[in-house]
């Protein structure tokens, strides 16, 4: 029951705290308050909207936020590391619905995440490969993920039947607790965790919470090292400030509720772990 009310908690807050949301959100209420007259409260929070329309627009901010998670986890040195037991792709990286209806893998923003499993799963062919995701449907209905991938497996490199699937999981808490026990982890057993780079610290405070200390393997980047002071480009720091608040809200609410071991994951112990 916990787990159902934190389900469907986050589904909802992603919707109504995504900055773009809150944007929409702001200029709706504000053009309200202008037809009923209330004029100074429409002009204030519609200017409002407008700063904050072009702080994020056509400031560095939404690349920053992007980076700071990014760039939590550095990439392991895989030729300097012993070879890892098992490797584990988080979902999201396929639209099941589109590859099912066309016959067709349907990667997405985050497809990195299979084509980055096809090559380590060639780097390290005594390793065991599991897919963990279903659906993130709030009404648990639609294609699960597995149908989107699992015809393609062998295109992509990878022996018939060597990629298992865990494919109950809804989100990155259930991926890893079902995840840990379909597998079932021996101590000293070495596990590549891949999932999307800003993704990184949340994955890593569940799996830590859970006792199953993984070797974080970051993916799909997409903050820039270096953008000008002030450059309009809306489409794309929209796009990364919905993303760095997601996962910021994510490791807010599994922090609070118990779900992971520290409120920002790092590689080390870091000043808000255990704060």
């Amino acid at each position: 029951p916990v787990n159902e009310l934190l389900f469907a908690l986050t589904k909802i807050l992603k919707v109504l705290t995504e900055p773009a949301s809150l944007l929409v959100l702001g200029i709706s209420v504000s053009c309200m308050l202008l037809w009923l007259r209330r004029l100074r409260t429409g002009r204030v929070l519609l200017s409002l909207c407008t700063i904050f329309l072009l702080i994020v627009s056509a400031t560095p901010l939404a690349n920053s936020w992007m980076a700071a998670l990014e760039l939590r986890f550095p990439r392991p040195d895989l030729a300097a590391m012993p070879a890892p037991d098992g490797i584990l792709v988080l979902g999201g990286s396929v639209a099941p619905g589109i590859a099912t209806a066309r016959g067709a893998i349907a990667l997405n923003q985050r497809g990195e995440r299979i084509a980055e499993l096809a090559m380590l799963a060639r780097r390290f062919p005594q390793a065991r490969l599991i897919h963990t995701g279903g659906t993130a449907s709030l009404h648990g209905t639609g294609p699960l993920e597995p149908a989107g991938i699992a015809p393609f497996a062998t295109d992509l490199g990878i022996a018939d039947g060597r990629l298992e699937f865990e494919n109950a999981s809804r989100n990155t808490f259930e991926n890893a607790v079902f995840s840990k026990n379909m597998v079932r982890p021996s101590p000293g057993e070495r596990w590549l965790l891949v999932t999307s780079a800003a993704h990184m610290p949340r994955s890593v405070g569940i799996f830590r919470s859970i006792g199953w200390e993984i070797i974080p393997f970051p993916v799909d980047y997409e903050a820039l090292p270096t953008v000008p002071w002030i450059e309009l480009n809306p489409i794309r720091n929209w796009t990364l400030a919905n993303i760095a608040a997601h996962e910021t809200l994510g490791m807010i609410v599994y922090y609070v509720t118990g779900h992971s071991a520290s409120l920002f994951p790092g590689p080390e112990q870091s000043p808000c772990d255990g704060c």
